[in-house]
């Protein structure tokens, strides 16, 4: 005969006793192995973090500063396309040979009885006709406007390398000079493109400077806090080359006229850093600061600033006829 089963209780049958509750005991331990595994996961997800910030980092530094400050795909993909001619504007398509041997093609926007040229350059990211829809109202006011692009941008040879922006600025310089040799020659910079100006003026003689959203290559991760890459910082450096540190640069310019624009809420090059550029030159100077805007437009404030773009046409035009 068999022996009767022993009860055991069901789910809606409270326990003896004699027994511990286990669907409450094991709700407590799943709660607690829980809260365990999220901590875990969390300090993982931190640590993944930290170390694809330095893996960046390290790639920012050891080579890919230029690529960084350059971004001449992204100045592929954002270009807007823009023939000047659309507007009513005739110009000549340049072309010079930089020191490395590369072809560089510029816009040449030039009337009768125009006196000077200002050279203009964009930053990263920028195409030449990216370029020219942010400098445009520079044309047809009494000077030549050349506008170019830097080695490896567009149709031009080689691969954009931070070492070739100066040699880059100086051709277009040379192709000015020896069109007209008697006359003054200015420069604008944006960005980057700033920098180029600033330490391009150490090397050949200019009669004005115009930078708008500048900064030191050499500081850019202290002056944008980017703690994640501060034990990268001596490497990042070294791979900017000496003659772009802007702040050196601004030392050797010593009595050329330098006027800076810049935004209060520029998200790529901070404004504490250019009024710190603009406090230790001690050549003629003025600084505008730009109608406040948000978001990336802010980094070319004067676009939307008529006082301020009437306030370059005035320094160009003063500094050009001289």
């Amino acid at each position: 005969m068999s022996q009767p089963r022993e009860a055991r209780p069901s789910a809606s049958t409270p326990a003896s006793a004699g027994h511990a509750p286990r669907p409450a005991k094991l709700a407590v331990l799943g709660r607690g192995a829980l809260e365990a595994l999220l901590l875990i996961k969390m300090r993982l997800v931190e640590r993944r973090a930290f170390i694809a910030g330095l893996l960046f980092a390290a790639l920012v530094a050891s080579g890919c500063a230029s690529f960084w400050l350059l971004y001449p795909g992204m100045a592929e993909s954002n270009d807007p396309h823009l023939d000047p001619k659309d507007a009513g504007y005739s110009y000549e398509t340049v072309t010079v040979t930089n020191a490395q041997g590369h072809k560089l093609l510029g816009w040449l926007f030039a009337s009768p009885g125009d006196h000077g040229t200002a050279l203009i350059a964009g930053g990263n990211a920028q195409s030449i006709s990216s370029t020219y829809s942010v400098s445009r109202y520079l044309i047809n006011n009494g000077f030549r406007v050349l506008i170019f692009t830097y080695q490896g941008f567009g149709d031009n040879g080689g691969h954009a390398e931070l070492t070739s922006l100066i040699g880059d600025a100086q051709a277009f310089y040379a192709f000015a000079k020896h069109r007209d040799k008697s006359e003054s020659i200015a420069f604008v910079g944006y960005s980057t493109g700033a920098v180029t100006g600033l330490c391009l003026g150490d090397r050949e003689p200019l009669s004005a400077v115009v930078v708008e959203g500048t900064f030191n290559p050499k500081t850019i991760v202290e002056d944008k806090h980017l703690y994640i890459a501060m034990p990268l910082d001596p490497m990042f450096k070294s791979a900017v080359p000496d003659e772009l540190d802007t702040s050196r640069c601004l030392q050797e310019l010593k009595s050329v006229p330098v006027l800076f624009l810049h935004n209060h809420n520029d998200p790529l090059a901070p404004y504490d850093s250019a009024r710190r550029l603009f406090d230790g030159y001690q050549g003629p100077k003025e600084f505008i600061d730009t109608r406040e805007v948000s978001g990336p437009d802010a980094h070319y404030g004067s676009v939307s600033d008529p006082e301020a773009r009437a306030r370059v046409l005035a320094f160009l035009k003063h500094h050009l006829a001289s």
